[in-house]
């Protein structure tokens, strides 16, 4: 009986040790998710594998399971300095800041000489308007690095919005010194000379496009500079290449039809861009009265009214529209 009884137990610790190792079936996830977990099935206890899962879930935006993965990686080791600033940024996609900041100040405990920590602290002193806060950690993360392009633009963005607008571009122009490639800085120095109305905006904005040339954001604000500056047919190209990649880009539509009816006075293709638009939006009250300012030009009133009437009834006190009305009667 005995015998029998250590018979069994060995058939059942066989029986459990086949499950364990038995292969899921991971064919229904993408290629590189599925390539993590089989991994992790392997090596159940490696963190480096579940901080390369989580960083797969938190790009993908699957905060739930990032964070999962991101615990289980500290579990595992929780010396770690970067499991640390992983999840510190799941704590700020969550809104618990406390908890972000914690983790940061973890992070820097175990790690001095980690610079993504110092500079994941400044952003997030700088989301909480701690500006003190901000710019000490940012002078310890330069003293730390000081060829420090991030910390820069962080002390850029911080400056600006205490209204130091020549600060500000002195840090953004350190950035790009640094950092050729730093497309954040390139963009907010081509907004800042574009509000002072200084067409050295546009060169800034063709040094971001070159690092990114189908950057929707920079395609919009360089076709808009030049639209500004009266060059218009530039302009028109900038924003068709934007519809090349995106046809419905509301923006891009929008504003060529605004070309259209006031520099190329084209006022078909206005009413036909404008169209566009509202077929997408269609209480877009300026994109209405355009259009009924193209349809005046054509002389189709009936359609003009229309589209005033209708601009009226999303926004009833929208002065363009009025006078339009006021011109038709």
């Amino acid at each position: 009986m005995r015998y029998r009884l250590l018979f069994i137990a060995v058939i059942f610790l066989l029986s459990v040790s086949c499950n364990r190792h038995e292969k899921k079936d991971y064919s229904d996830l993408p290629k590189e998710l599925a390539n993590l977990c089989m991994q992790i099935d392997d090596a159940p206890e490696n963190p480096e594998l579940y901080y390369q899962r989580f960083q797969y879930y938190y790009d993908k935006g699957q905060i739930d399971n990032a964070l999962n993965d991101i615990l289980l990686a500290v579990k595992f080791d929780s010396l770690q300095s970067k499991y640390y600033v992983g999840l510190s940024d799941v704590y700020f996609s969550l809104k618990q800041t406390d908890d972000a900041e914690e983790m940061l100040q973890k992070a820097i405990s175990l790690d001095q000489n980690n610079n993504e920590a110092y500079l994941k602290l400044a952003e997030l002193y700088f989301h909480l308007r701690m500006f003190e806060e901000c710019n000490t950690t940012l002078d310890d993360a330069l003293k730390l690095q000081n060829h420090n392009p991030k910390a820069h633009l962080i002390r850029a963005f911080m400056l600006k919005d205490q209204g130091d607008t020549l600060g500000c571009i002195r840090m953004l122009q350190l950035a790009v010194d640094q950092d050729p490639k730093e497309i954040k800085a390139y963009l907010e120095l081509g907004y800042i000379h574009q509000q002072k109305n200084d067409p050295l905006a546009i060169t800034y904005y063709q040094n971001a496009l070159a690092i990114d040339p189908k950057n929707e954001e920079i395609l919009f604000n360089l076709a808009l500079a030049m639209q500004d500056f009266g060059r218009v047919e530039e302009a028109k190209q900038y924003y068709n290449s934007i519809l090349e990649f995106d046809a419905d880009n509301i923006r891009a539509l929008f504003n060529l039809g605004f070309v259209a009816l006031i520099y190329d006075k084209n006022y078909n293709e206005a009413v036909a861009y404008f169209t566009r638009v509202l077929e997408q939006e269609p209480d877009y009250v300026e994109a209405l009265t355009n259009r009924a300012i193209a349809f005046e030009e054509l002389k189709k009133y009936g359609e003009a009214r229309e589209d005033y009437n209708l601009a009226l009834k999303f926004n009833p006190n929208f002065q363009p529209a009025i006078d339009g009305l006021n011109r038709l009667r």
